[in-house]
């Protein structure tokens, strides 16, 4: 059988254009395969549009906020989700991690929350990723989240990373941001960012 886990990443394509590598090269040619995937694209947006938002809608609703107050359990929200997704790959045995971060200094606002989905098994790569209880806590801790379910977080304020990959196979995940209507900015520049990622717009 056939499984991600396996997937080989040639050692030129991990190493920058100034180190004789390929890495830039290599991003931009899948982060533009993915974007341009349309049948990927369909079951993405039929888990964010079906599964997700109707999800976060009901919490946000429930929530102590001024969304939530008598007669708006019927009133439409606005949502702004990453698409399309971005797709990480570790392979392994390698000492390189994730560092300890928040999105903010990558330029993204609080009006959003991230989703995480590991496409591989953390059992057989012992890699997962750990993220603050609140912000600032510095009590890391993993997310503990198996194939087939995923993680929801505050990356923008709560610091995150992911360890080194030291098993022999590749970790592979999946991860997208969604805004909140009345917390997301659509207005809102990145600082510190060359590119923004796109966002398609859905009203529940």
């Amino acid at each position: 059988m056939i499984r991600l886990e396996n997937f080989c990443v040639p050692t030129t394509t991990l190493t920058r254009r100034c180190y004789g590598g390929k890495c830039e090269k290599v991003q931009k040619y899948w982060s533009n395969y993915v974007a341009s995937n349309v049948p990927f694209l369909k079951i993405f947006d039929d888990l964010v549009v079906h599964t997700i938002l109707p999800l976060l809608k009901a919490r946000v609703q429930a929530a102590n906020s001024p969304l939530s107050e008598e007669g708006t359990c019927h009133q439409k929200l606005d949502f702004y989700y990453q698409r399309p997704p971005t797709i990480r790959i570790q392979p392994g045995p390698a000492w390189s991690i994730v560092k300890h971060h928040r999105d903010s200094e990558y330029g993204h606002q609080d009006g959003e929350i991230n989703y995480w989905i590991p496409l591989t098994s953390p059992e057989l790569t012992n890699v997962d990723l750990f993220v603050e209880s609140h912000p600032d806590a510095e009590d890391y801790h993993p997310m503990n989240v198996q194939l087939g379910e995923m993680g929801v977080f505050h990356g923008s304020s709560c610091r995150h990373y992911i360890p080194a990959n030291g098993s022999d196979c590749t970790r592979i995940s999946l991860d997208f941001r969604v805004g909140i209507g009345g917390y997301y900015d659509t207005e809102y520049l990145m600082v510190g960012s060359k590119d923004d990622h796109c966002r398609r717009t859905v009203r529940l």
